[in-house]
């Protein structure tokens, strides 16, 4: 399936494009080390892609499983950028049938970059489901994820659901979610209107995207969770018989350092213009 963005925005699907040579991303310097101590089976996003992929192989003799996109952005003047995305990388998928008949997995799905960070996963995520007299009881993983951690920034618990959350914002670990005070982005328009937004950090807000996948969008509306640098969530939920426990790990800041760069590679190769990096919470 390809993508078409045009004319610098908007997005159409398209069966069947003509053939062309794609064009080259310049990869960034590698990450700095991860300021969070969080991991999903040792990993963590920025890592390089042969070492998700090597944990992979440890763990599961199929080879990964994958989706890909051809993504095609064309200026109005009818200029075209394009370069294959691959979305993610994931191993332990039972498939659609196999979920459908909930049936026992141990899935891994590692959400990658593009080659402006080398295919490196801003995102990863691990969901089992087993019989539920394999897996602990919710109070026994919440003091397990807690001995590694300490405290989590959010607990949520509701019978046999459960859901904790540990945020990483600019000043570090925010100890206590729910007692943040609202933050509040004022947008001035041309008439002089201007709009207050209030959000809460590290939340699901409408303020902001709340996910690290990239879409082409020029100019950008809105950043990747402003201010939040990752959370690392657990979620618990008991079934008859069964029980779904999720792991996901995600970077925000590593997704709008990508976002951004790849928006000025694409924007600047459109334009012919060297296009400055925009000054994103990064």
């Amino acid at each position: 399936m390809k993508h078409i963005v045009h004319p610098m925005g908007s997005v159409m699907i398209m069966c069947a494009l003509p053939a062309l040579a794609e064009d080259v991303l310049t990869p960034l310097p590698a990450p700095e080390p991860r300021p969070y101590p969080y991991e999903i089976l040792g990993l963590q996003p920025g890592d390089a892609l042969d070492d998700v992929l090597s944990v992979y192989a440890e763990r599961n003799d199929a080879a990964p499983t994958s989706e890909s996109e051809v993504l095609r952005v064309q200026s109005p003047d009818g200029a075209v950028f394009e370069f294959t995305y691959q979305k993610f990388t994931r191993i332990g998928d039972v498939g659609i049938n196999g979920r459908l008949a909930n049936a026992d997995q141990d899935q891994v799905t590692a959400m990658l970059s593009s080659d402006v960070m080398e295919q490196r996963p801003m995102a990863i995520h691990r969901s089992i489901r087993q019989p539920s007299d394999d897996l602990p009881e919710p109070l026994e993983l919440k003091a397990q994820i807690e001995e590694t951690y300490g405290p989590p920034s959010r607990v949520e618990i509701n019978g046999r659901e459960m859901t904790l959350t540990y945020a990483w914002g600019e000043g570090g670990f925010i100890p206590d979610l729910d007692a943040l005070t609202p933050l509040v982005h004022e947008e001035t328009f041309a008439s002089g209107t201007v709009r207050r937004t209030e959000y809460t950090l590290c939340s699901n807000d409408l303020h902001y995207r709340n996910n690290v996948e990239y879409s082409f969008e020029h100019p950008r509306q809105s950043d990747i969770k402003t201010g939040c640098i990752a959370t690392f969530t657990v979620r618990y939920r008991g079934e008859p018989g069964s029980t779904v426990i999720g792991f996901s790990l995600e970077d925000y800041a590593l997704g709008r350092q990508h976002m951004a760069e790849l928006d000025r590679q694409i924007v600047g190769a459109l334009t012919g213009e060297e296009v400055e990096a925009s000054d994103m919470d990064l």
